[in-house]
């Protein structure tokens, strides 16, 4: 079939999820609850140790960031907007991340502690800052999750797929916790609440960026395949010459003529054309850099050429602010340790902000392990 043959129908079609790693689906049971999901946020830098604004790490548990947010707001008698924070963390899970809020607040927190104590929020560490934590204000986050019923053969297998996972990274999808009850879906109606239909917009986006992604792994896994002519033949705009050049590079994404790439973890964008194959493959490999997909909307670089076919049907859809996000990431500080007589696994790794720790379990399970439909609501935040 013409793999890329979608590009000429009037609306975005529905993709598969396709994995990194091609091995078999392996079995093992993860549940997101605060014994066996721990998340830790790294911030960018360190903070200043003075200035208007108290900066906390918290501790949480089976409470999500807006709803600790929420608490902290009627016990300080502070409105919600003046809180900042980089993160929204799983309800799911333990969780320590970093809140701002006025210094104001330091004495009246400090008398509420014991009371957020029973509540599920523990107070670890403060100190002072010049500006509000902002959204994406963050390196990354530290994970470690309890797989259970895993038995040593399949131990083996995840010990295997880590090592691949690390060197070659995963493809950077949304996760079924980023989309609200409605579903990981492009259609939906407007609700003429502005920020209820922000969401929306936000989660039309991201459901597009992962149609995307899955028509880049698609063609990945078909140039492994096919033969350079029968790409030329099914695929606009590459010729045969090219068709060479993707089967010649030896990682599993193919990157394509009018790319945009972008150094890694964070940096400037750039274009990628086959002249500089060589270069930026083995960069690529290095982590150096990574290609980037379309996050569709206004104001925002778009890819060229071949590269750019894939994104134009997306191009337009979506009335928000556009940007770049990584379609690969690179997990790092990876630690497994199996336990044959608990038959469980207890797996640490560090990713990048905007990477789901969820995404990365299911490229080691092969398959999806997460319905969106099931997922926290984002919109009870924006209903009180």
């Amino acid at each position: 079939t013409n793999f890329i043959g979608f590009l000429n129908m009037d609306s975005p079609m529905k993709l598969p999820r396709f994995f990194a790693s091609s091995h078999a689906p392996i079995a093992f049971h993860f549940h997101k609850c605060p014994r066996d999901f721990v998340v830790q946020e790294e911030p960018l830098y360190a903070f200043y140790g003075h200035g208007d604004h108290l900066v906390v790490q918290v501790r949480k548990k089976n409470k999500s960031t807006w709803e600790m947010l929420s608490l902290l707001s009627q016990v300080l008698g502070c409105n919600i907007s003046m809180f900042g924070y980089a993160g929204l963390k799983d309800k799911h899970a333990m969780t320590l991340q970093y809140i701002s809020m006025p210094r104001s607040c330091e004495v009246l927190l400090d008398k509420h502690v014991p009371m957020l104590a029973e509540q599920g929020i523990t107070i670890l560490r403060s100190t002072a800052h010049p500006h509000k934590l902002r959204l994406g204000h963050l390196k990354g986050n530290h994970f470690s999750v309890r797989l259970k019923k895993l038995d040593p053969v399949s131990a083996q297998k995840i010990s295997k797929v880590l090592l691949f996972l690390q060197a070659y990274g995963f493809p950077n999808y949304f996760g079924a916790q980023h989309f609200d009850n409605f579903g990981n879906s492009f259609k939906r109606d407007r609700t003429g609440n502005k920020k209820i239909d922000q969401v929306l917009l936000s989660n039309q986006q991201s459901y597009l960026f992962n149609q995307w992604l899955s028509a880049r792994m698609r063609l990945n896994a078909l140039v492994q395949i096919l033969s350079p002519k029968e790409i030329a033949r099914q695929c606009k705009g590459l010729d045969i010459k090219q068709a060479q050049i993707l089967k010649a590079q030896q990682h599993y994404f193919k990157l394509l003529n009018g790319d945009v790439l972008c150094h890694y973890p964070f940096g400037r964008c750039f274009y990628h054309y086959d002249q500089d194959s060589g270069q930026d493959v083995e960069r690529l490999y290095t982590h150096r850099l990574a290609p980037t997909g379309l996050l569709p909307g206004h104001k925002v670089l778009l890819a060229k050429d071949v590269a750019g076919s894939f994104e134009e049907l997306y191009s337009g859809l979506v009335d928000i602010q556009g940007d770049r996000r990584y379609a690969l990431v690179f997990p790092t500080d990876i630690a497994f340790n199996y336990s044959i007589q608990e038959s469980q696994g207890e797996l640490r790794f560090f990713l990048p902000k905007g990477a789901h720790a969820t995404i990365f379990l299911e490229e080691l399970a092969g398959k999806e392990l997460f319905n969106p439909k099931t997922s926290e609501s984002l919109l009870s935040p924006l209903l009180t």
